[in-house]
């Protein structure tokens, strides 16, 4: 069961939200870390790839495994990020925001 969260200043339970700083950021380095993992490590995309695209076109395929283990490895990052963050948001900083009064607090 979840604890409902009230503002201490106004007292009012709606319209609480959680300041997500460290969600973006925690984001955008899992992003940047995805990305340069995927293309390191893009031996088997390049591989599957080069297979595929060597029959239509040579180095076709080369290209399009690197830029798919990049792309895969931006999503990955970017979700394991964005998870990791949204639990320092709510569990380590709890910084929330009251859309009624407009103030800021901490759980």
């Amino acid at each position: 069961m979840r604890k409902i969260i009230k503002c201490p200043f106004c007292k009012s339970p709606e319209n609480i939200f959680l300041i997500a700083t460290n969600r973006k950021i925690g984001t955008v380095v899992g992003a940047g870390i995805g990305t340069v993992a995927g293309y390191v490590a893009r031996g088997s995309t390049i591989a599957a790839g080069a297979m595929i695209g060597s029959s239509i076109c040579p180095g076709i395929g080369t290209v399009v495994g690197g830029l798919t283990g990049a792309l895969a490895g931006f999503l990955t990052g970017a979700a394991v990020g964005n998870a990791v963050g949204k639990c320092i948001d709510r569990y380590v900083v709890s910084r929330y925001y009251c859309s009624e009064c407009g103030k800021t607090f901490a759980r």
